[in-house]
């Protein structure tokens, strides 16, 4: 394979790319770190055939020349090459536990094409994937009646929080608690939002770390970076 490096405004995007990509991402990373692979450009037309963002990028950037590698193809060739380029990126996959290990192996995520956001979303996926099952029946030896809430969202039964439980969207505070485990520490919010008249266990679990502290929660106006809400 042999790479050139020849001057953009001697080459020309592909002019049917069904791709949208991130040009402001790539870059980014053209930016940090040159670019560190070729795009390919078909001899005959001047049109790129893999790499059209990249070159949309480094236009953007300013840049004069690029890397590319020629290959001689017909149209229909061409067209072809195109579709399975994008296509080959559509159909991978992520190990997420080894691209997890991956990013925490970096000091910062700057640079890595990821955000905090983006890290935590995957960590609980990683979790969700992990996460036994929690069967109703486990919780079905304690009735809390009209008691237990959610927010503003009345749950009658513990059976009903293990159901809970099981949807990820209800689930910001997540810990690998067995089942009865689960069971006790819920019966133990309900009792301390019931106590101190609260609404949320969000609440419940601050009450309890100011009275096992002894210290006062802050306000949320005393925080710089905003509240994270914490639900069930």
């Amino acid at each position: 394979m042999n790479i050139e490096k020849v001057a953009l405004d001697s080459i020309r995007e592909y002019h049917n790319n069904p791709r949208k990509g991130n040009t402001s991402l790539i870059a980014e990373s053209l930016s940090t770190y040159g670019q560190y692979k070729p795009i390919t450009v078909n001899k005959r037309s001047g049109e790129i055939l893999a790499g059209n963002h990249t070159y949309r990028a480094a236009k953007e950037l300013g840049w004069s020349e690029i890397d590319v590698v020629y290959v001689d193809v017909d149209e229909t060739t061409a067209a072809k090459i195109v579709a399975i380029d994008n296509r080959s990126a559509d159909l991978g996959e992520y190990d997420n536990e080894k691209l997890a290990a991956l990013l925490e192996t970096l000091p910062e995520l700057d640079g890595s094409g990821y955000t905090l956001d983006e890290f935590d979303a995957l960590i609980a996926d990683i979790q969700e994937e992990t996460t036994p099952e929690l069967s109703k029946s486990a919780f079905s030896q304690v009735q809390v009646g009209e008691t237990g809430q959610s927010g503003t969202r009345y749950i009658e039964t513990l059976a009903a929080y293990g159901e809970r439980y099981n949807q990820r969207a209800t689930r910001m505070l997540m810990a690998d608690f067995p089942p009865e485990i689960y069971v006790w520490l819920i019966d133990k919010l309900i009792f301390v939002r019931n106590t101190h008249n609260l609404t949320s266990n969000g609440d419940a679990i601050v009450k309890m770390a100011e009275i096992i502290s002894g210290e006062s929660a802050p306000h949320e106006s005393d925080q710089n970076s905003g509240s994270t809400d914490t639900q069930d």
